[in-house]
C-alpha cells in the first residue's frame, strides 16, 4: 500500500482544525462565526479550497467569511505563507467565491489578506495581519505531537479568530502593516521557515561535522575565527553553535543579495536569478560572486558589503550546500524580487536588515537594538561638531552610527558622504551585526561613490592604540588595501552588550576564546587606564568604559546606555571613583517605564561624560540626575523629519544643561548635585569601610587573619574597587537621585 501523500495529510490536518474551530465557535457566542468545513470545490474551478469559515446564522449556514490554503511543513509550498504561488492560488480561489478575506498558512505562520486591496500598488498593503505559532515544525510527524496540537487548538486558533472577528465586524479597522514589518516577515519566513536556508544549512552542518573529520575541523576553525565560545564535546553547546553558525552564514549571504537588489534598482544591473547551470553549491556561489562583482564594478563602491571576508567564501558556499538549499534560495530571491527597492527609504531598508535577528537570539548574545529616540539624545550630547570622530565599540547593526551620520549632516550639510562616513568607526564581535552595520551605513546614499564604512568584525578588547583597526579598499585602486588606525576620538557612544558577570567565561572553562575570558578583559581594562581597579564581579559592560575611553581626546565626550545596576551595587563603586577622578559627569538619565534596549530584561540608564583633567572643573561641575516620567517620544514631541529629530534632541539637552537647581514637572525630574559633593559622600562611605576593616583585623582569629590572601570571589566582591584607606572613595548609592520620591529628599 503506497504511503499517504502530502495532500492526504493536509486533508486530515484540516479536518482536525475544522473540528477545533467549530468547538471554539460553539463555546464562544461572541464570535460571529458559526461553522467551518474543508475540501469543497471552488465555483468555476477544479481546484480545492483547504479551509472555509462561515458567518454565524440562526438557521442554516451563513455567508462565507474566510477561505484559505493550508500547506504542511515539509511540503514544497510549506516554506512560507508568503510563497507567491501559494498566495496567488489562494487569491484566485477567493475571487471565484467572491470571498473578501483569505489566508495562507504553513501551520507555523498564518498570513491574512484582504482581496479588496489587491489593486494596491505595494504588496505589503494587501496583507492585513500575520500570526506566528511560535513553534518550529520541520516535518509532517511534528503535527502528531500533543504539545503542538494543544498550542494550535487552545492558543493559536482563539487568538486568530478573536482578531479576525474584530476585523469582520468592523470593530477595528484592518491594520495596515508598516512596510518594514511586512518585508521582515516575508524575508524571515523564507530564510528561517520550514525547508528554508537556515534549517537546511543547520541539518547539513550537523550531518557533515558528524561524519567528516575534515569538515568538522574546518567548521570549528570558522567558529573560532568568529570569536565564538563553544564546547565541541558538549552536545547542547555544539547544537547551539551549529544553529548560530547556520543563521550567521545565511543572514550574511542574504544581506548581500538584498543589497544587490537595492543597488540594482539604481544602477540597472541584471536580475538576480540562479541559472539552470548553477546546479551545485560551488556553481551557485560562482554565479552570485560574479553578480556581486558586477555591482561593485558598476557602482565603483560597496566592496566591504558584497565581499565582507575578502576572498574567503567558505561560509557562503556552506550556506548553499543543504539538501534543498538551492531551491530554498530561489524561493527567497523570487520573494525579494517583489519588493520595490526604489521606493524603500534607506532608513527603512536598514531597519529591515537589523530586525532579522530574533529577540531570543539578541538576548542570548547580549545584543539589543536601541530605541532611536534615546540614541539621538545621546548623540546630541556627545557629537558637538560636524567633523567629529565617533566610535561605537559594540555597534550591533549600527543604530548609533547611522544616527551619528545624520547628526553630523545636520550640523553641516556641506559635508560629502565620504566626509560623514570616514569619521564613524564601529566594532562588533559577531559577523551578522557587523555586516549589518556596514550595510546600514553604506545604504545612506546608494548613488554615491567612496562609500566605505569603517566597521570591523572583531572583539573590541583586542583593539589597541596605534594598531590597525580595520582594512578598506583603496579609493583609487580597489585591489589595494589600506590599514585604518583609530584616531583620537571626539566621542564614544553606544550600548555595550549586557552580559552578567556569571556568564563571562573564565580561562579554566573548556572551549573558550582567551581574549573573551574574564581574566583577559580585566587585564585589558587595567592596562587601558592604569590605577583603575574594577571588581572582578563586574558585568561585561563596565569593562567597555575604560577600554573605549582611552581613545578619547581631552574634553572628548562619552555616552553609554547600559544596565543601571552600577549606580548602587558595590561592583559599581570602582567605576564611580574612576568617573569622579577623570570626567565631568554631565548627566545620568533613567526612564520610569522605558527599557530603551528593545527586548531587554534589564533596567537601563544613560550616562553622559566629558573627559576632564582639571580637578577644579570636575569639582565644580553640576551632575544632572534626570528621571523621565513620560515616554521619551512624548517628551521630545513632533519629529517628522530629520531636522525636527535633531532639534528635539538638542532642546532636551539644553533643558538639562541649563538646570542649576532641582526641578520637576509632569514630564521629568532633574536633581542637581555638585560633583565634589558626590566625592565627599563617597569618602564618608570609604571611612566607614576602613573602620570596619580595622575592627575586623583587631579581633583575634578573625576570618581575614586566618585566610590572609586566599579569600574567594565573594570576599573579593566586597573589597575590590576601593582601598579601604581613610580618605579614599568608598562608593555611593546614586540611584536614589533617580528613583527616590520627592518626599525622601524633603525628609
Amino acid at each position: 500500500m503506497p504511503p499517504p501523500t502530502y495532500r492526504q495529510h493536509e486533508v486530515q490536518f484540516c479536518s482536525e482544525v475544522s473540528k477545533w474551530a467549530d468547538r471554539l465557535f460553539e463555546s464562544r457566542p461572541d464570535l460571529p462565526f458559526g461553522s467551518s468545513d474543508i475540501e469543497s470545490f471552488g465555483r468555476g474551478s477544479h481546484k480545492r479550497q483547504d479551509f472555509r469559515v462561515y458567518e454565524r446564522k440562526e438557521r442554516g449556514r451563513g455567508k462565507l467569511a474566510l477561505c484559505g490554503e493550508v500547506k504542511l511543513p515539509g511540503s514544497p509550498q510549506g516554506r512560507s505563507p508568503f510563497d507567491m504561488d501559494l498566495v496567488t492560488d489562494a487569491y484566485q480561489k477567493a475571487t471565484a467565491e467572491n470571498c473578501r478575506y483569505f489566508f495562507t498558512w504553513n501551520v507555523e505562520h498564518l498570513a491574512l489578506f484582504d482581496r479588496s486591496l489587491w489593486e494596491a500598488e505595494s504588496w505589503h498593503e494587501r496583507c492585513i495581519g500575520q500570526w506566528p505559532l511560535g513553534l518550529e515544525l520541520n516535518k509532517l510527524t511534528d503535527l502528531n505531537d500533543p504539545t503542538i496540537a494543544s498550542a494550535i487548538r487552545d492558543k493559536f486558533l482563539p487568538k486568530f479568530f478573536t482578531a479576525f472577528a474584530n476585523i469582520w465586524l468592523q470593530r477595528e479597522k484592518a491594520p495596515k502593516p508598516l512596510p518594514e514589518e511586512f518585508w521582515v516577515a516575508v524575508i524571515e519566513s523564507h530564510l528561517t521557515g520550514p525547508m528554508g536556508p537556515v534549517r537546511e544549512l543547520r541539518d547539513y552542518l550537523a550531518s557533515e561535522s558528524e561524519h567528516t573529520k575534515a569538515f568538522d575541523l574546518r567548521l570549528r576553525t570558522w567558529m573560532l575565527e568568529q570569536q565564538w565560545n563553544f564546547d565541541r564535546n558538549d552536545p547542547q553547546s555544539w547544537r547551539d553553535a551549529i544553529d548560530r553558525a547556520a543563521r550567521s552564514m545565511v543572514y550574511v549571504l542574504s544581506n548581500r543579495m538584498l543589497f544587490y537588489q537595492a543597488v540594482r534598482a539604481h544602477n540597472y544591473l541584471p536580475e538576480l536569478k540562479l541559472p539552470r547551470s548553477a546546479n551545485s553549491p560551488k556553481k551557485a556561489l560562482d554565479y552570485f560572486r560574479k553578480s556581486f562583482q558586477e555591482a561593485v564594478d558598476a557602482t565603483g563602491d560597496y566592496e566591504p558589503v558584497f565581499f565582507p571576508d575578502s576572498q574567503e567564501e567558505w561560509a557562503a558556499e556552506a550556506a548553499l550546500s543543504g539538501a534543498n538549499s538551492l531551491e530554498a534560495w530561489e524561493k527567497f530571491i523570487r520573494a525579494v524580487d517583489r519588493f520595490e527597492f526604489k521606493e524603500i527609504p534607506t532608513d527603512t531598508l536598514g531597519h529591515t536588515f537589523q530586525k532579522l535577528i530574533s529577540p531570543g537570539e539578541r538576548y542570548k548574545f547580549g545584543q539589543y537594538y536601541t530605541d532611536e529616540n534615546i540614541v539621538d539624545v545621546i548623540n546630541a550630547f556627545c557629537i558637538r561638531k560636524p567633523e567629529a570622530q565617533v566610535l561605537d565599540p559594540a555597534c550591533g547593526s549600527g543604530t548609533f552610527l547611522v544616527r551619528a551620520y545624520y547628526r553630523k549632516y545636520q550640523l553641516d550639510k556641506r559635508l560629502s558622504n565620504d566626509d560623514l562616513i570616514s569619521g564613524l568607526y564601529g566594532c562588533d564581535i559577531n559577523p551578522f551585526p557587523a555586516h549589518l552595520a556596514t550595510l546600514n551605513l553604506a545604504a545612506r546614499n546608494i548613488s554615491l561613490e567612496a562609500n566605505y564604512p569603517r566597521i570591523v568584525r572583531r572583539n573590541f578588547f583586542t583593539v589597541g592604540p596605534g594598531k590597525p583597526f580595520c582594512e578598506l579598499p583603496n579609493i583609487l585602486d580597489h585591489r589595494k588595501r589600506e590599514k585604518i588606525v583609530l584616531p583620537l576620538l571626539d566621542a564614544v557612544v553606544g550600548n555595550p552588550p549586557y552580559i552578567r558577570q556569571e556568564q563571562i567565561p573564565k580561562k579554566s572553562e573548556k572551549g573558550v576564546v582567551e581574549d573573551q575570558t574574564k581574566e583577559y578583559i580585566y587585564e585589558k581594562a587595567e592596562r587601558a587606564w592604569p590605577g583603575l581597579k574594577l571588581s572582578r564581579q563586574s558585568d561585561i559592560h563596565l569593562y567597555f568604559w575604560p577600554v573605549a575611553a582611552q581613545f578619547l581626546a581631552d574634553d572628548g565626550w562619552f555616552g553609554f546606555l547600559t544596565s543601571s545596576s552600577w549606580l548602587d551595587v558595590r561592583y559599581g563603586f570602582a567605576l564611580q571613583r574612576w568617573l569622579l577622578l577623570n570626567f565631568r559627569i554631565v548627566a545620568i538619565i533613567e526612564s520610569v517605564d522605558e527599557p530603551w534596549f528593545t527586548d531587554a530584561r534589564v533596567k537601563t540608564a544613560v550616562t553622559i561624560l566629558q573627559r576632564c583633567k582639571d580637578q577644579g572643573e570636575r569639582d565644580a561641575n553640576l551632575v544632572h540626575f534626570v528621571r523621565l516620567k513620560r515616554p521619551l517620544e512624548e517628551i521630545l514631541g513632533e519629529r517628522e523629519d530629520e531636522g525636527q529629530k535633531q532639534e528635539a534632541a538638542e532642546r532636551l539637552r539644553a533643558l538639562i544643561l541649563k538646570t542649576k537647581t532641582d526641578r520637576s514637572n509632569d514630564q521629568l525630574r532633574i536633581m542637581v548635585k555638585r560633583q565634589d559633593e558626590l566625592w565627599r559622600d563617597g569618602l564618608s562611605i570609604g571611612e566607614m569601610f576602613a573602620r570596619q576593616k580595622v575592627a575586623n583585623l583587631s579581633e583575634p582569629g578573625s576570618e581575614e587573619e586566618e585566610n590572609d590572601e586566599t579569600s574567594g570571589d565573594a570576599e573579593q566582591h566586597e573589597i575590590e574597587g576601593h582601598d579601604h584607606l581613610m580618605g579614599d572613595y568608598g562608593g555611593g548609592k546614586w540611584g536614589r537621585y533617580l528613583r527616590a520620591p520627592d518626599f525622601y529628599f524633603e525628609v
